[in-house]
């Protein structure tokens, strides 16, 4: 096994995202790759699991160029595992220690210097195409880009940027909580932070969240944290609406009810005065401007959820002005995740966010159920495991 200054090739498997067939259909499939040592800076992980997120399947899928992406590609950007190597000059982990995985930020720009590595000024340029010259194709040689969000671990073994290791070797029970704890490095994050963070929310606002996925799941645990009375899961899958009851959520909407009515009036109907706080998690165009238009004075609409590329919200300026309503865009809830993720981590051993009620386990070689799963909606939030 690798050392410190390991110099040694490591030959393992991982899903690679070759060019896509189709727009936004990724084309993945299991390879033997060859993991190059870790650079200065770097650190080679033994990846022991992975989440699953949106934004592996649309930055995996995009045409070529869209997003700065580039093909073939090694995604995965929710990882957890073992430190197995170091390169020079990093001092945050050492050899065995067990990490979460998280996006890159460089540490030195004003965003990270004032604690918002989420908005750095490299955030779209190193994390979305990733890097070349850390993993190549076993068989045939070609190069291919990995250390997506800092860490590409929908690899066994990959190369990870320091700033993208969480060490919490000294707050994991078991190697176990590797596979469980994964997922804390985007979509739960994402949604923790749109609370914690963005909104900040009093107790008498009423919260909106459209889309109950990961993100949402982790918006509705967090408000139940911070006691907010009124939280309505809004869904168009009604066992996923079934679990944001149990979880917290005072209301529910299932908009296949809805039928000739539509989400805003559903909603205006509900509170006449309108929503504090909308969080959109979906992307979609339509149900996007109705949170728009469903926000009372002074609400906040959070976008969070990827529109189709080139999409531009249209709405009436004076109104907007006259209104005091405020349109966030939200990236990891503006997490910093060496201080959130064990803030995460402690809540769940309280019993306040219980994300094992909405994880599912799968062998990484099931890679193609796996997506599948994530794609009907069947499960929130699949986790790669890697045996």
């Amino acid at each position: 096994m690798a050392t410190n200054q390991s110099k040694e090739v490591i030959v393992t498997q991982a899903i690679v995202a070759s060019e896509p067939l189709e727009p936004l259909k990724p084309n993945y499939s299991l390879e033997d790759v060859d993991v190059y040592p870790p650079a200065e800076g770097d650190i080679l992980v033994e990846v022991r699991a992975a989440g699953i997120c949106h934004t592996d399947n649309l930055l995996c899928s995009v045409p070529r160029g869209i997003h700065g992406v580039i093909y073939p590609k090694v995604g995965g950007h929710e990882g957890s595992g073992i430190v197995r190597a170091i390169g020079a000059n990093v001092r945050s982990v050492k050899v065995g220690d067990r990490v979460l995985l998280s996006f890159y930020s460089c540490s030195s720009c004003g965003q990270c210097q004032d604690q918002h590595p989420a908005y750095c000024q490299k955030f779209q340029s190193e994390n979305y195409p990733g890097q070349q010259g850390f993993m190549k194709l076993h068989k045939t040689d070609g190069e291919l880009w990995s250390k997506f969000f800092g860490q590409s671990s929908f690899s066994h073994y990959s190369i990870v940027a320091e700033q993208s290791v969480i060490n919490v070797e000294s707050i994991l029970n078991s190697d176990d909580e590797l596979k469980l704890f994964a997922p804390l490095g985007c979509g739960f994050q994402t949604g923790m932070g749109i609370i914690q963070n963005i909104t900040q929310p009093k107790l008498t606002d009423v919260i909106v969240i459209l889309g109950m996925g990961a993100v949402g799941m982790g918006t509705l645990m967090t408000a139940k944290i911070h006691d907010c009375k009124t939280i309505v899961a809004v869904d168009r899958i009604g066992s996923r609406l079934e679990l944001a009851e149990k979880l917290g959520a005072t209301h529910i909407i299932n908009t296949k009810d809805l039928k000739n009515n539509s989400l805003k009036n559903t909603i205006f109907s509900m509170f006449p005065d309108g929503v504090n706080i909308f969080v959109d998690t979906t992307g979609s165009p339509t149900l996007l401007e109705q949170a728009l238009e469903s926000i009372c004075k002074l609400g906040k609409l959070v976008v969070v959820g990827v529109p189709p590329t080139g999409y531009e919200l249209s709405f009436d300026v004076t109104r907007h002005i006259n209104m005091g309503r405020s349109i966030v865009g939200c990236i990891e809830g503006d997490c910093v995740p060496n201080r959130d993720i064990p803030q995460m981590i402690k809540w769940y051993r309280e019993g306040k966010f219980p994300i094992d009620r909405l994880v599912q386990y799968f062998n990484a070689t099931d890679f193609q159920q796996a997506f599948a799963s994530f794609k009907d909606g069947s499960v929130i939030k699949p986790v790669l495991v890697w045996t």
